[in-house]
Order: structure tokens, then sequence, then C-alpha cells
């Protein structure tokens, strides 16, 4: 690189919005199929490597190319760390509250431990569980079979939420607890939601395919 490339972004490390300075680029072209007529197209694509000038972390960008070019860093999408974007299937209000919380859990552990609560209300809500404590409502769902009996038995995670809904932030959460009810989120957000999407975006996939698969066989027969 003859010049310094940088742009000014969210870092998830640090929890900073802050300059980010582009150390690598890797310029390649990714193959993509069609089930229609099972072709293979090549693309550019461009991945990108960069350095948050807050705290030195790495940060790695992906991004579909219109032509190779260093430039187009600025509108890549950030592959790692974790950016908090929850997958497509997740209503928009609970993406939202946990995107919001996903900023904090470095820096504010007890902020993110009542966004968390907030974000696992809005899965009771949307799942029709509307009444009662946070752990009532988790019970209620995993007796309906929308979450593994094993979520509502995490004791310690459901009283430190309740805890935290009797005494606000004045809770002290610690660092590691963050992350336990992070990934305790997550999960139930998996089985709720991503894993029922994808495996519908797998059956359409696997029609399209036989379809398709049908089509060329009474083609070869009429010829």
């Amino acid at each position: 690189m003859t010049e310094t490339i940088r742009k000014v972004a969210y870092c998830p490390h640090c929890g900073n919005k802050a300059p980010q300075r582009l150390i690598h680029s890797q310029n390649y072209y990714e193959k993509s199929w069609s089930i229609s007529d099972n072709s293979v197209d090549e693309h550019p694509w461009g991945t990108f490597v960069a350095v948050c000038e807050t705290c030195g972390h790495i940060l790695l960008y992906d991004n579909p190319l219109a032509q190779f070019e260093e430039r187009q860093f600025h509108t890549g999408g950030l592959e790692f760390p974790t950016s908090g974007k929850l997958h497509k299937s997740v209503p928009k209000l609970i993406a939202a509250v946990y995107e919001e919380a996903f900023r904090i859990k470095s820096i504010a552990p007890n902020a993110f431990a009542v966004q968390i609560r907030r974000a696992l209300e809005a899965v009771c809500d949307d799942r029709g569980e509307k009444k009662g404590t946070l752990q009532a409502k988790i019970n209620k769902l995993t007796e309906k079979g929308e979450i593994p009996k094993v979520l509502s038995e995490a004791s310690d995670v459901l009283r430190l939420l309740g805890n935290i809904g009797a005494h606000g932030i004045n809770e002290s959460v610690h660092q590691l607890q963050a992350f336990a009810l992070d990934d305790f989120f997550k999960v139930i957000i998996d089985y709720v939601y991503v894993a029922p999407s994808k495996l519908e975006d797998f059956k359409s996939k696997m029609e399209k395919f036989q379809k398709q698969e049908e089509l060329e066989g009474k083609s070869q027969e009429q010829a």
C-alpha cells in the first residue's frame, strides 16, 4: 500500500467508535454456483485486515468487489470479531435491543445484563408469553417445546437476571457473568429463531435442486 487508508467505525474489542487503519488487503475470485444451469461464476472479492487505533486489536472485513481496489475497505462487512448483528430471522425489536447491549458488554457489564434481560423479555413476548416473571415465562416456553429444558434449568443465570430485575443497575455483574449471559441469550436465539430459519432455507434449496433435476430428466427423455 502506498498510502495510509483509514475509516472511523465501531470496534467490538474496545466498544469505541474509532479510527481503523487498513494494514493488509487480499483480493481473490470467489465462486458461486447456479442451480438453474449448473454454471459456476467467479466474481472479485476482498478481505481486509485493519487495526483499531484506540485499542490495537485486529479486525477483519469482507466485501464483494466491483473491482479490486483497497478503498472498498470502507464498505466491507465486519467478519471478526462479531459485531452484535443477529441473524435475519430474529425479530427487529429483539435484534435492536441485543445490538445495543452488545456494544456495552465489555465496558459496562451491569448495563449489559439489564439489556439482555430486556431482550429475553422481548423474546418471551414475541412467543406469546407476556405474564409472570422472566423465569416463569421461560418455563412456559420450555413446556411448549420452544426452548430446551436445560435452559430453563440454568438457575444461576436466571437468578442473576431475577436480581437485576429487582435491583436494576445496582446489581453487581462480573465481566465473566456478562459473557455467560451473552452465551445463554444466543443459545435461546439460535434455538427459537435461527435453527428453524436455516432448516427452512435448506429445505427450499433441496426442493429447487430436486425440481431442476426433474426438469433435466424430462428434457433428456424428450430428446
